[in-house]
């Protein structure tokens, strides 16, 4: 080799995490020249910056001091990419011998994914979401790239206990990247840390925690610093009604464990649990109360745990039994994009579904749900009521609506009999449609609740 050698630095295609609109990249190596060069007094190593799109000049160079054939140095640069970064060695005023380079730096944002399957992404079947340069992963063989689907890629792993069995698909989460950068115009990169069919234990470090901790050396492996978690998770924990009860408590631990493992302010972007249709010769209606308990808890997180945002999936395809489609998926990342782009980046735009205000009783069996974030009316495409989601628990047992009506912004649900003592009205009807009544402007679907009091 001759030259300058870059021995520590980013690898081609890396995002480095930007902070207030910077970051400062560390390099350094070895020398590998003349003996007489290396004599000269006016000698340094160069590091320099290149724009790849225009071969502008960023910044100024900066001039890195050789002791015994080594150097080291950083240099600065604003959120943006692609970049080229050059090391040459400088002597006797304006001379020069080459070295080494590194191509398609990006200084952006990186969000590690997190979760089980649909955070992985299993969608099978056909769309357009093209890659992007502005969109880089780090793959689990331990090298950058341009991001590509599967982003779920054990190829050559680093990682063993990412591996996965089967294989994997589309996700939500480059088309999320295309659209935060798009608005924020520098690049995002996408980091998995997860693995199919994986109960939240797996991630509570108070019970299990291994792949918590795996997401931190993969983290401490891409330099340490990322700007948020892309969360999908909660299949796993719907299989009996112990977990579903418990997924809140765990839930928590899991996010206090971000804040003082990360950062305290790190946000978590949640995607709801999506329908289920894999359900042949199963109890249906166990199956659709213990969702709805889980889905419960993660609209209570995304209420109750700071820089905890939560979107809706209730109302999605999915490509087989459990897993989202690949066109759901980019429903998803654009939900989960827009609430990034308004909750993390303080931008003015429409992400927040339609969710429950309150329930109130207007005589024996009539029960009126108010909604907020409804910026039109709530429709339901004349959906039968069978397909409905909603049950009303009282002191008689639990009753299902016969009829309802969409007023304005509230949903009118009529029972099969008054309603006795105290009283709650429920999202656990098992769903295999996907159907939920939604806001005309926004076309996103009521956020599915449970266990919500029916005032008198």
């Amino acid at each position: 080799m001759y030259g300058v050698i870059i021995e520590k630095g980013p690898q081609n295609w890396q995002i480095i995490q930007q902070k207030n609109g910077f970051a400062e990249i560390e390099l350094s190596g070895r020398v590998e020249i003349e003996e007489e060069l290396l004599g000269c007094d006016n000698k340094a190593v160069l590091i320099k910056a290149f724009d790849e799109n225009t071969n502008g000049r960023i910044v100024p160079p900066v001039f890195a001091e050789i002791k015994d054939k080594k150097w080291s140095g950083s240099i600065t640069l604003p959120a943006g990419g692609p970049y080229t970064l050059e090391v040459i060695f400088k002597f006797n005023g304006n001379c020069q011998k080459k070295g080494d380079r590194r191509f398609h730096i990006g200084v952006g944002d990186i969000y590690v994914i997190a979760g089980q399957s649909n955070a992985v992404g299993v969608g099978k079947d056909c769309v357009n979401d093209p890659v992007s340069t502005d969109v880089h992963m780090y793959r689990l063989s331990g090298n950058w790239d341009i991001a590509t689907h599967p982003l779920h890629d054990t190829t050559a792993t680093i990682y063993p206990i990412n591996e996965e069995r089967t294989q994997t698909g589309h996700s939500p989460w480059i088309n999320f990247a295309k659209i935060l950068n798009r608005h924020l115009g520098y690049p995002i990169g996408l980091v998995p840390a997860t693995k199919g069919g994986i109960p939240l234990s797996f991630w509570d470090r108070s019970e299990d925690g291994h792949f918590f901790d795996n997401m931190l050396e993969i983290i401490k492996d891409i330099g340490g610093q990322i700007k948020g978690i892309l969360w999908s998770q909660g299949c796993n924990d719907t299989s009996s009604l112990e977990t579903a009860m418990e997924y809140f408590d765990r839930f928590s631990r899991v996010a206090q464990d971000f804040k003082e493992s990360l950062y305290d302010d790190i946000p978590i972007l949640t995607v709801q649990l999506n329908k289920a249709v894999c359900v042949k010769d199963k109890d249906t209606e166990n199956i659709g109360i213990r969702y709805a308990i889980v889905r419960q808890a993660q609209r209570k997180a995304s209420m109750k745990i700071e820089n905890v945002y939560m979107v809706p999936s209730i109302d999605l395809m999915v490509c087989d039994g459990i897993h989202n489609s690949a066109m759901s998926n980019m429903v998803i990342g654009e939900r989960v994009a827009n609430t990034a782009l308004k909750y993390v980046y303080g931008k003015d735009i429409i992400c927040d579904a339609p969710d429950i205000e309150s329930a109130v009783l207007e005589d024996g069996k009539n029960v009126r749900l108010y909604f907020k974030n409804v910026y039109d009316v709530i429709f339901a495409d004349i959906i039968e009521t069978d397909k409905l989601m909603f049950s009303v628990t009282d002191e008689k047992g639990r009753i299902l609506p016969i009829d309802y009506d969409c007023q304005g912004k509230t949903i009118l649900l009529t029972f099969e009999r008054d309603i006795e003592g105290d009283s709650v009205i429920n999202c656990d009807g098992f769903n295999d449609t996907g159907l939920m009544p939604y806001d005309m402007y926004s076309y996103l679907p009521i956020v599915p609740f449970c266990d919500v009091e029916i005032k008198r």
